[in-house]
């Protein structure tokens, strides 16, 4: 059967989509894509895979309302630009969720995401340094910024935003509130609820030096001749491209930044409000 997806999680980044995404797996008129962040429509993510592709994260379908996906990807501009014009011209019907979460909260999650992907070189600066050298922290905070992609394209009325807040707190209301918004039965009872998805380890382990070690140990060279490689060599470089990190010590740094970033994410939240209609007495800090 072919079907057409008319329901994306569209972000943010750390803001609960994977819990979400399970939440509405749950409703029996909605089937949401069996891989998570399918990025199908953004073109730098999607150069390898086509319509069948994306067909198959469905296989298992019947006969649900909604066809939906959640890519965090989609509400990363401008690192990622155009992708809402091409979900418009894919389904200019479709239905999007923006999920969100304390700004800086989220920006700090994302902070030990990239940490913890050592696999890839990782993130070797300590948080400072980061929000300098790469701007993508700030700007996939910047909730309004990523909206107006979406309000270019859309109708407000097909763009619901909820928080990543109301989503723990009161899972049951959040997700029955969607359901009336997609106008289909208010099912609220999620075997689900209470559970964490995705969740940060206790123990964070991040890439040594400057990454180095890590990069070549997930090269496609390194498939090649790591089968001559003597064990007690590749488990003395693992050891070495490896390094504990003490979250205890970036703790007085995030104290300060978050002081410092307060007027920038309460101007954010300001916009944010002017531009949804609604505001966010879950974020104290920026009201």
């Amino acid at each position: 059967m072919s079907i057409q997806v008319n329901l994306f999680i569209i972000g943010a980044m750390k803001s609960g989509t994977t819990s979400l995404h399970e939440y509405l797996n749950e409703h029996p008129q909605i089937a949401m894509s069996t891989e998570k962040e399918p990025g199908y429509f953004v073109e730098e993510l999607s150069l390898d895979k086509d319509n069948s592709w994306y067909q198959s994260l469905f296989e298992n379908t019947t006969n649900e309302l909604y066809f939906g996906e959640s890519s965090t990807h989609y509400a990363k501009y401008p690192t990622y630009d155009g992708v809402a014009e091409r979900i418009k011209n894919y389904n200019p019907e479709a239905r999007l969720i923006y999920i969100m979460r304390d700004p800086f909260e989220r920006m700090k999650s994302h902070y030990w995401h990239e940490v913890r992907a050592a696999h890839s070189g990782g993130e070797i600066h300590d948080i400072k340094t980061a929000i300098k050298l790469r701007s993508d922290y700030l700007d996939f905070s910047n909730y309004a910024l990523q909206l107006e992609q979406y309000y270019k394209h859309f109708p407000k009325e097909q763009i619901h935003v909820i928080t990543f807040e109301e989503l723990v707190k009161q899972p049951n209301k959040v997700t029955k509130e969607i359901y009336e918004w997609l106008q289909i039965s208010a099912e609220t009872d999620h075997s689900l609820e209470g559970q964490a998805f995705n969740s940060q380890p206790e123990q964070l382990q991040g890439a040594a030096g400057l990454g180095i070690l890590n990069k070549i140990q997930y090269s496609k060279t390194w498939e090649k001749i790591s089968p001559f490689i003597p064990k007690t060599f590749k488990d003395t470089a693992n050891k070495k491209a490896y390094k504990k990190i003490d979250k205890d010590k970036q703790n007085s740094q995030f104290k300060q930044l978050a002081t410092e970033l307060t007027p920038l994410f309460t101007n954010q939240t300001l916009k944010l409000k002017e531009l949804t209609g609604r505001s966010f007495p879950e974020w104290p800090n920026y009201n």
